[in-house]
């Protein structure tokens, strides 16, 4: 039987986020640095279990992203995994569903940068691809933050019932590592 885990930033005990790590590196691989399971360490976690095993995994961090001069409560979705012998099973669904439902009732937006794998998972789910230009509030100012690897996408991507322009740039706020 899967149950679901919604854990608050700080819940999960050393352990519990040691086999969370576990599962997102292993679905990552070697591109995945300690920087990115950083990132998603203070989230809001989506723990799925079978058994007494973690089979998926997310996390909804608080960001800030601004457009057209106006600063959105942002939930930021990161480390979405699930383990290699448990997909296929509908996981990576419930997962995501999870996460959704912390974004609708507490951000304004939600966001994620997608492995080029993963793109048309999130499309399917109403999930927008961001197709306009990427900055970050840096140390120094605002900086470019173009990437080709980068696969921008939003949910609820809605200013003022209109659309965001993709003709303004969407800024995020700086973090160590990538800022996307």
């Amino acid at each position: 039987m899967v149950e679901v885990l919604i854990a608050e930033p700080g819940e999960l005990g050393e352990a519990q986020l040691e086999s969370a790590a576990t599962l997102v590196r292993s679905a990552f691989g070697s591109g995945f640095r300690s920087h990115d399971w950083l990132h998603a360490v203070d989230g809001v976690h989506v723990v799925v279990t079978a058994g007494q095993s973690l089979v998926g995994f997310a996390a909804v961090v608080a960001r800030t992203l601004h457009h057209n001069g106006i600063a959105f409560d942002t939930g930021y979705v990161e480390g979405v995994a699930v383990r290699a012998d448990h997909q296929g099973l509908g996981l990576g669904r419930v997962v995501m569903d999870h996460a959704e439902t912390i974004i609708r009732g507490r951000h304004q937006l939600g966001a994620l940068n997608a492995v080029d794998t993963a793109a048309a998972f999130y499309a399917a789910r109403g999930w927008t691809p961001w197709t306009g230009h990427t900055q970050a509030t840096g140390p120094t100012g605002v900086v470019d933050t173009y990437d080709a690897a980068d696969r921008i996408y939003l949910l609820n991507p809605i200013e003022q019932n209109q659309p965001l322009d993709t003709d303004a740039a969407l800024i995020c706020d700086w973090r160590p590592g990538d800022l996307w």
